[in-house]
Protein backbone atom coordinates (compact mmCIF):
# COMPACT_ATOMS: atom_id res chain seq x y z
CA UNK A 1 0.00 0.00 0.00
CA UNK A 2 1.45 3.61 -1.21
CA UNK A 3 0.36 6.97 0.55
CA UNK A 4 0.08 9.45 -2.05
CA UNK A 5 -2.13 11.59 -0.02
CA UNK A 6 -1.54 14.21 2.84
CA UNK A 7 -2.75 11.64 5.01
CA UNK A 8 0.11 11.14 7.82
CA UNK A 9 -1.65 10.07 10.59
CA UNK A 10 -3.16 7.19 10.02
CA UNK A 11 -2.70 3.35 9.49
CA UNK A 12 -3.39 1.23 6.08
CA UNK A 13 -5.50 -1.28 7.13
CA UNK A 14 -6.48 -4.40 5.72
CA UNK A 15 -10.19 -5.68 6.99
CA UNK A 16 -12.61 -8.45 5.52
CA UNK A 17 -16.02 -9.08 5.21
CA UNK A 18 -18.80 -11.64 4.21
CA UNK A 19 -20.72 -11.00 1.40
CA UNK A 20 -24.50 -11.22 4.01
CA UNK A 21 -22.70 -10.24 6.75
CA UNK A 22 -25.05 -10.49 9.97
CA UNK A 23 -25.92 -8.09 12.17
CA UNK A 24 -24.02 -9.56 15.30
CA UNK A 25 -20.64 -10.76 13.23
CA UNK A 26 -18.06 -7.71 13.58
CA UNK A 27 -14.65 -7.48 10.97
CA UNK A 28 -11.79 -6.80 12.70
CA UNK A 29 -9.06 -4.43 11.41
CA UNK A 30 -7.03 -7.49 10.48
CA UNK A 31 -3.89 -6.15 9.33
CA UNK A 32 -2.61 -2.23 10.01
CA UNK A 33 0.54 -0.46 9.98
CA UNK A 34 0.87 3.44 10.03
CA UNK A 35 1.58 4.32 6.90
CA UNK A 36 2.75 8.56 6.88
CA UNK A 37 2.10 10.40 3.76
CA UNK A 38 4.69 9.61 1.15
CA UNK A 39 5.73 6.39 2.19
CA UNK A 40 4.31 2.86 1.60
CA UNK A 41 4.26 -0.60 3.73
CA UNK A 42 3.70 -4.28 2.75
CA UNK A 43 1.08 -6.74 4.26
CA UNK A 44 1.68 -10.15 3.68
CA UNK A 45 -0.83 -13.28 4.46
CA UNK A 46 -1.26 -16.95 3.64
CA UNK A 47 -4.86 -18.18 3.50
CA UNK A 48 -4.49 -20.23 6.52
CA UNK A 49 -7.45 -20.55 8.54
CA UNK A 50 -7.88 -20.05 12.60
CA UNK A 51 -10.36 -19.96 15.70
CA UNK A 52 -9.99 -17.14 18.03
CA UNK A 53 -11.97 -16.31 20.74
CA UNK A 54 -10.85 -12.82 23.22
CA UNK A 55 -11.68 -11.16 26.42
CA UNK A 56 -14.23 -8.71 25.25
CA UNK A 57 -17.86 -9.49 24.14
CA UNK A 58 -19.07 -5.39 24.39
CA UNK A 59 -18.11 -5.75 20.78
CA UNK A 60 -18.76 -2.28 18.77
CA UNK A 61 -16.66 -0.13 16.46
CA UNK A 62 -13.01 1.23 17.97
CA UNK A 63 -13.45 -1.80 20.52
CA UNK A 64 -10.11 -4.36 20.50
CA UNK A 65 -11.54 -8.01 20.81
CA UNK A 66 -8.45 -8.42 23.17
CA UNK A 67 -7.11 -11.94 21.44
CA UNK A 68 -7.00 -14.70 23.88
CA UNK A 69 -6.00 -17.53 21.96
CA UNK A 70 -5.69 -18.44 18.56
CA UNK A 71 -5.61 -21.94 17.28
CA UNK A 72 -5.40 -23.58 13.47
CA UNK A 73 -8.08 -25.03 11.68
CA UNK A 74 -8.67 -26.00 8.10
CA UNK A 75 -11.84 -26.79 5.52
CA UNK A 76 -11.50 -30.42 6.27
CA UNK A 77 -10.29 -32.28 9.43
CA UNK A 78 -10.37 -29.37 11.65
CA UNK A 79 -12.86 -27.12 10.62
CA UNK A 80 -15.10 -27.42 14.28
CA UNK A 81 -14.22 -26.92 18.05
CA UNK A 82 -15.62 -26.46 20.97
CA UNK A 83 -15.65 -23.16 23.58
CA UNK A 84 -15.67 -23.66 27.24
CA UNK A 85 -15.36 -21.31 30.53
CA UNK A 86 -13.67 -23.02 32.54
CA UNK A 87 -12.14 -21.70 36.13
CA UNK A 88 -13.19 -17.95 35.28
CA UNK A 89 -11.47 -18.44 31.75
CA UNK A 90 -12.18 -18.84 28.24
CA UNK A 91 -10.38 -22.56 25.86
CA UNK A 92 -11.02 -24.21 22.84
CA UNK A 93 -11.00 -27.81 22.55
CA UNK A 94 -9.78 -29.93 20.53
CA UNK A 95 -10.61 -28.82 17.00
CA UNK A 96 -12.20 -32.01 14.67
CA UNK A 97 -13.95 -32.11 11.61
CA UNK A 98 -18.07 -31.91 11.04
CA UNK A 99 -18.70 -28.79 10.04
CA UNK A 100 -20.88 -28.01 6.34
CA UNK A 101 -17.98 -27.75 3.70
CA UNK A 102 -16.89 -24.66 3.12
CA UNK A 103 -17.27 -23.21 6.47
CA UNK A 104 -15.51 -23.53 10.15
CA UNK A 105 -18.20 -24.21 13.31
CA UNK A 106 -17.68 -23.17 16.84
CA UNK A 107 -19.83 -24.85 19.60
CA UNK A 108 -19.62 -22.85 22.61
CA UNK A 109 -21.26 -25.02 25.81
CA UNK A 110 -23.33 -24.26 28.66
CA UNK A 111 -20.29 -23.03 30.62
CA UNK A 112 -19.95 -19.80 28.07
CA UNK A 113 -20.94 -16.46 29.83
CA UNK A 114 -23.60 -14.79 27.73
CA UNK A 115 -25.57 -11.35 27.01
CA UNK A 116 -25.55 -9.53 30.25
CA UNK A 117 -22.46 -10.86 32.19
CA UNK A 118 -19.23 -9.19 32.71
CA UNK A 119 -17.14 -12.06 31.66
CA UNK A 120 -18.94 -12.51 28.46
CA UNK A 121 -16.20 -12.62 25.43
CA UNK A 122 -16.42 -12.88 21.94
CA UNK A 123 -15.35 -16.14 19.35
CA UNK A 124 -14.68 -16.58 15.61
CA UNK A 125 -12.09 -17.06 13.06
CA UNK A 126 -9.19 -15.56 11.87
CA UNK A 127 -6.46 -16.25 8.92
CA UNK A 128 -2.96 -16.38 8.78
CA UNK A 129 -2.78 -16.12 12.22
CA UNK A 130 -4.83 -12.97 13.29
CA UNK A 131 -8.39 -12.58 13.94
CA UNK A 132 -10.74 -11.16 11.07
CA UNK A 133 -14.67 -12.09 12.38
CA UNK A 134 -15.76 -12.32 15.76
CA UNK A 135 -19.28 -12.51 17.33
CA UNK A 136 -20.38 -12.10 21.02
CA UNK A 137 -20.45 -15.05 23.29
CA UNK A 138 -23.69 -17.15 24.21
CA UNK A 139 -23.90 -20.36 25.60
CA UNK A 140 -25.43 -23.66 24.31
CA UNK A 141 -25.10 -21.98 20.76
CA UNK A 142 -23.03 -22.74 17.26
CA UNK A 143 -21.19 -19.56 15.51
CA UNK A 144 -21.10 -21.04 12.04
CA UNK A 145 -18.89 -19.01 9.27
CA UNK A 146 -18.87 -19.18 5.97
CA UNK A 147 -15.60 -18.84 3.96
CA UNK A 148 -16.83 -16.37 1.19
CA UNK A 149 -14.61 -13.00 2.56
CA UNK A 150 -13.78 -9.96 0.77
CA UNK A 151 -10.88 -8.08 1.05
CA UNK A 152 -10.56 -4.58 2.11
CA UNK A 153 -8.42 -1.73 2.23
CA UNK A 154 -8.50 1.83 3.75
CA UNK A 155 -6.77 4.58 6.11
CA UNK A 156 -7.88 4.85 9.79
CA UNK A 157 -7.09 4.94 13.47
CA UNK A 158 -7.59 1.47 14.01
CA UNK A 159 -4.95 -1.46 15.34
CA UNK A 160 -5.23 -4.95 14.55
CA UNK A 161 -7.91 -6.61 16.41
CA UNK A 162 -10.27 -4.22 16.38
CA UNK A 163 -13.44 -3.51 15.23
CA UNK A 164 -13.93 -1.52 12.36
CA UNK A 165 -16.59 0.04 10.63
CA UNK A 166 -16.74 1.22 7.03
CA UNK A 167 -18.69 4.82 8.00
CA UNK A 168 -14.99 6.18 9.61
CA UNK A 169 -12.74 4.48 7.46
CA UNK A 170 -10.98 6.69 4.70
CA UNK A 171 -12.15 5.70 1.55
CA UNK A 172 -12.38 1.51 2.09
CA UNK A 173 -12.16 0.26 -1.35
CA UNK A 174 -12.63 -3.67 -2.44
CA UNK A 175 -9.91 -5.50 -3.66
CA UNK A 176 -10.38 -8.00 -5.90
CA UNK A 177 -7.21 -10.13 -6.87
CA UNK A 178 -7.85 -11.87 -10.88
CA UNK A 179 -7.34 -15.62 -10.82
CA UNK A 180 -3.65 -16.10 -10.55
CA UNK A 181 -2.30 -13.38 -8.81
CA UNK A 182 -0.62 -12.95 -5.54
CA UNK A 183 0.67 -10.15 -5.49
CA UNK A 184 -0.95 -6.12 -5.67
CA UNK A 185 -0.09 -2.59 -5.36
CA UNK A 186 -2.88 0.04 -3.78
CA UNK A 187 -1.91 3.70 -4.58
CA UNK A 188 -4.12 6.14 -2.24
CA UNK A 189 -3.78 9.35 -3.91
CA UNK A 190 -6.49 11.00 -1.27
CA UNK A 191 -9.57 11.03 -3.41
CA UNK A 192 -9.11 7.35 -5.43
CA UNK A 193 -7.30 4.02 -5.33
CA UNK A 194 -5.48 2.90 -8.17
CA UNK A 195 -4.38 -0.97 -8.31
CA UNK A 196 -1.83 -3.52 -10.02
CA UNK A 197 -1.03 -6.36 -9.84
CA UNK A 198 2.04 -8.46 -10.37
Amino acid sequence: MVNNSKIDDENAIVFQQQPSQPADMYSLAWLSKMCHAGTSITFKWTIDYNFVWGQTGTLKPGVDYEAGQIIPADLQNQNMVTLSYIDDGFEFGTPTSGAAPGSLLITEDETVPGPGLATQGSVGIGMSGAGTFVVPTQPKTGAQFLLTPTYWLAFGSYKAGTVVTEDILTEPYQLKYPDGETDATAVFDGENWTITFG
